[in-house]
C-alpha cells in the first residue's frame, strides 16, 4: 500500500529439525515494514536441514527475499 520495494536478507539458525530456531535482519530493505514482515514469515517456515555423514545437523544459512510491486 505504501509502495515499498526492496531486497531483505535474513540469517536463519535452522535446527536438525528443519525449524528455525533463531532469525535476524542481515541486510535491510531500507524499509522497516518489510524486513520485520520478511522476518516473522520466514522464521515460521520449514527447512530441509543439513546433514553431516548422513545426520541432521543444525545450521545457519543466508535467505534473500524480494518484495517487489510489478
Amino acid at each position: 500500500m505504501r509502495g515499498d520495494e526492496g531486497l531483505v536478507v535474513l540469517a536463519l539458525d535452522i535446527n536438525p529439525q528443519g525449524e528455525v530456531s533463531e532469525g535476524r535482519i542481515h541486510q535491510s530493505s531500507g524499509h522497516k515494514p518489510l524486513d520485520e514482515a520478511t522476518l516473522r514469515a520466514l522464521s515460521k517456515c520449514r527447512f530441509s536441514p543439513a546433514t553431516r555423514n548422513g545426520q541432521a545437523v543444525a545450521m545457519t544459512g543466508l535467505i534473500e527475499f524480494g518484495w517487489s510491486l510489478r
